[in-house]
């Protein structure tokens, strides 16, 4: 019995060693291509919607996460890669592979490095889906979602600096009392410290949308407002915030001041 038995695990381990695909160790840090190619890709078009896949070194947004794994598990990637949803790697729109990005939660500040070698995800306004690890070690594996900063970096997490960026970011955004304006805002956030209020305008100035900070004071607390505005119209300043909501500023709000 026992020869039986060890005969039928040395063919099972045969087997396994001969064929399948190859993967990488469970939990692996996301170094080098493991099998797969390096690769941009060609415009395609999903649901209607055109992407174009491209190197970006300063690439930084702001957005829900979501992840993937085991109805994925041991297939192919876009790369060409086996996807392990127990490695540490992600999948991306746009971003060439492989393209390493630091994934921070925004719920509660965790961080992680992973390696992009898939396209996805493709539901509307979610900017990156990772593996189930990632989401675990993200803090999110639970909720299925959660917002995160997303920032293109090296092997070890060191996120390429874009001197543009830091020039603009520099430029300290001027604060103002509360104006007695009439129309439409948008408003990003409400923050207690200045400095936060600051990182937000700075977040949108990344993404191309100038933004104010204005300081009221209501039932004795400061607040430090951002807002975009104001729009004459209702219909445009919905617009705006329907662009402001892709690019992943999901607190924002239309207020209407009179």
């Amino acid at each position: 019995m026992r020869l039986i038995v060890l005969s039928l695990l040395v063919f099972a381990l045969a087997a396994c060693s001969s064929g399948g695909a190859k993967m990488p160790p469970d939990n692996s840090m996301p170094v080098g291509h493991q099998g797969g190619s390096a690769k941009v890709g060609n415009p395609y078009k999903i649901g209607g919607t055109w992407y174009t896949p491209k190197h970006e070194p300063y690439y930084e947004e702001v957005g829900i996460a979501s992840w993937y794994g085991k109805q994925f598990h041991g297939k192919l990637t876009a790369n060409q890669e086996t996807f392990n949803m127990n490695a540490l790697t992600a999948a991306h729109r746009t971003l060439a592979m492989p393209t390493f990005v630091k994934v921070t939660n925004l719920s509660n500040g965790r961080s992680v490095i992973l390696r992009v070698n898939d396209r996805g995800p493709f539901a509307k306004s979610r900017i990156i889906d990772v593996s189930r690890r990632a989401a675990q070690m993200l803090g999110f594996e639970k909720q299925g979602t959660t917002r995160v900063r997303v920032q293109a970096s090296d092997e070890r997490g060191k996120v390429f600096e874009n001197r543009k960026a830091r020039a603009r970011d520099k430029g300290r955004v001027e604060v103002t009392k509360a104006e007695k304006i009439k129309g439409h805002i948008i408003q990003v956030g409400a923050f207690a410290s200045v400095d936060n209020a600051r990182k937000r305008a700075n977040e949108l100035a990344r993404q191309d949308q100038k933004a104010r900070i204005t300081r009221e004071k209501t039932n004795g607390q400061t607040l430090y407002k951002v807002r975009i505005g104001p729009f004459k119209d209702r219909n445009r300043a919905q617009r705006a915030l329907d662009k402001i909501l892709r690019l992943g500023f999901y607190d924002a709000r239309v207020f209407t001041l009179q």
